[in-house]
């Protein structure tokens, strides 16, 4: 009797510790204040969402839209439905920031069904010795598997080709993230181990570390690491020497050393106790610039109906020899102007801001960077 009422009593004591630190990582305790770089607005054109992006170093910005996994919540595909929404690559032009985004060209093809494509993170090799552009794209397809489409980018024509189609690996889980390492390869987040809608919700409520990250070498597929809460972005260095991973529920941005057989070793989990989501690099300086959700829960009701505002914040992040040495928080919003932020590049003192179900949002920066 006396080692039940024990063990009865660890396990509510564990059970309450859980909920206590469910309470603040989902960020039921905090408050945001609006304030921006300099003057924003919402850039007009877009579809649903601009969750992803690629910064090219001419300043033409790759924007995914049309974010949506399988088994949604039934006010996201009725707010989906009504909207028209379906899987869409833009194009917007950071030297002409008035101009409206340009939607790019697709065909499908034997492999790829364009009308089944609902992309996800993007990526942009640039074939040094050719010119050509490469971008890949992870796609949660329609009614179909998880995949990442590879397209020959043609920017004057506005026109996405498709290549191929990667997907069949046990290693591929449920994708969020891709980042190429060349025209045959690439790493990849799979911000969660289970595929259906209940091992999800699982997954975030325990907190359980079960997120990962693969690697296509060329030839293959294998996990090179493991042990994330919620594995979200993914960037790589432009020298190649480190890979950088979003963990949103963990709070934290994970820095991984690379090495020369695409193995990663981590060199720093750095917490900023808000929810990263996209990683972009400042193609001139190597500053990170991080899109986060601040206030846990209302992300989470946002994207089970998408009428529901939540916040949004952009922060700088500066490195030294591969760690973090600084954060300058540069924008945040309650929702109204911007609801879940999901990605940000900077440009010349300019800042596009893109969301994952929400609009698409333009600042000039006439703050120090």
């Amino acid at each position: 009797m006396y080692m039940k009422a024990v063990v009865i009593s660890v396990l509510a004591l564990l059970v309450l510790q859980h909920a206590v630190k469910l309470y603040f990582r989902m960020d039921y305790n905090k408050h945001i204040f609006n304030h921006y770089p300099g003057p924003c607005h919402q850039v007009q054109g877009m579809g649903i969402g601009s969750e992803d992006m690629h910064l090219t170093d001419n300043g033409i910005v790759f924007i995914s839209s049309g974010f949506r996994v399988q088994e949604s919540p039934p006010a996201y595909d009725k707010f989906y439905s009504e909207n028209n929404g379906r899987g869409r690559i833009y194009l917007f032009d950071m030297n002409n920031p008035k101009k409206e985004v340009q939607e790019m060209s697709l065909t499908s093809t034997k492999e790829f069904d364009k009308d089944r494509f609902q992309p996800h993170g993007i990526s942009v090799w640039e074939d040094k010795k050719t010119g050509k552009l490469y971008l890949y794209a992870v796609n949660h397809e329609k009614d179909g598997e998880e995949k990442i489409e590879k397209f020959l980018v043609s920017v004057a024509k506005l026109s996405l080709q498709h290549l191929k189609s990667y997907f069949g690996d046990p290693t591929i889980k449920r994708m969020n993230d891709v980042v190429a390492t060349g025209e045959n390869s690439f790493y990849f987040t799979n911000s969660h181990s289970s595929v259906s809608r209940a091992g999800l919700q699982l997954e975030l409520l325990s907190l359980m570390a079960l997120a990962d990250v693969g690697v296509h070498d060329g030839t293959g597929y294998r996990t090179v690491a493991d042990g994330i809460i919620v594995a979200n972005g993914i960037q790589m260095s432009r020298d190649g020497k480190y890979v950088f991973v979003a963990g949103s529920m963990g709070q934290d941005l994970k820095i991984y050393e690379r090495w020369n057989n695409n193995s990663l070793t981590l060199k720093q989990s750095y917490a900023f106790h808000t929810f990263p989501d996209n990683i972009m690099e400042d193609p001139v300086s190597g500053d990170l610039y991080i899109a986060f959700h601040p206030i846990g829960y209302l992300l989470f009701q946002h994207l089970e109906d998408p009428s529901v505002e939540t916040p949004s914040q952009v922060l700088q992040v500066k490195l030294k020899e591969g760690t973090v040495s600084s954060v300058t928080e540069l924008f945040v919003d309650d929702g109204h102007l911007l609801s879940g932020s999901s990605v940000a590049v900077v440009y010349k003192k300019k800042m596009l801001i893109g969301s994952v179900i929400n609009k698409l949002v333009y600042c000039d920066v006439n703050v120090p960077l």
